[in-house]
């Protein structure tokens, strides 16, 4: 036994023989696994095999001419109901089916003065008629499903609308929309072209 300063005893068996407290090994075995998995990613990257997730692409293709006749043709109605139709001033994406996430698209905006962060109107540009009417019947089936209806209000009501190889979507909602014109609005945007049939 060996006397200590501060009065206590210490018995020298443990001499030489202690452990230094330290943190437990798994937290370098998930130290180790988290380095080899970043590794893994940035090979992937630099062979360019990317791990998509599923959010959108951060920039969409520009739109031909399909969508510009369809915008004009859109634009052109709206304002024979005397609308007032803009280019958005602010991003606008609404909830979509996986067949058009990266789907090329042009936005219009309608100004509702009672309701200014709404009116937008989505033009989708496909490669094909053929491809339109697919995307569009995937799209309404999408709506309707509990999975789609989750990212809209639960009265929302929609316009999806096939121009040639172009897709029209408007989504309104009586309960939430406070201006007294959306629904006339919606009434002339399924005046353009033909409405998508489950």
């Amino acid at each position: 036994m060996t006397a200590l300063a501060d009065g206590s005893t210490s018995d020298g068996a443990n001499k030489g023989g202690a452990k230094k407290a330290g943190p437990p090994i798994w937290f370098a075995v998930i130290a180790v696994l988290s380095l080899l998995l970043a590794v893994v990613i940035m090979v992937l990257t630099v062979l360019g095999i990317g791990i998509r997730g599923t959010g959108p692409a951060p920039t969409m293709a520009s739109t031909g001419e399909a969508a510009a006749r369809t915008h004009d043709e859109v634009k052109t109605a709206l304002e024979a109901v005397a609308f007032q139709v803009q280019d958005p001033q602010t991003p606008y994406r609404p909830g979509e089916s996986a067949a058009l996430i990266d789907v090329p698209r042009r936005l219009l905006q309608v100004i509702l003065p009672d309701d200014p962060d709404k009116g937008y109107v989505v033009v989708y540009e496909l490669p094909t008629n053929g491809d339109a009417d697919r995307a569009g019947k995937e799209f309404l089936a999408y709506l309707r499903s509990g999975t789609g209806a989750i990212g809209y209000p639960r009265d929302a009501q929609f316009v999806l609308q096939r121009v040639g190889r172009t897709l029209v979507f408007f989504e309104w909602s009586p309960e939430v929309s406070p201006d007294p014109r959306v629904a006339d609005m919606a009434a002339t945007l399924a005046t353009v072209g033909t409405a998508i049939q489950p």
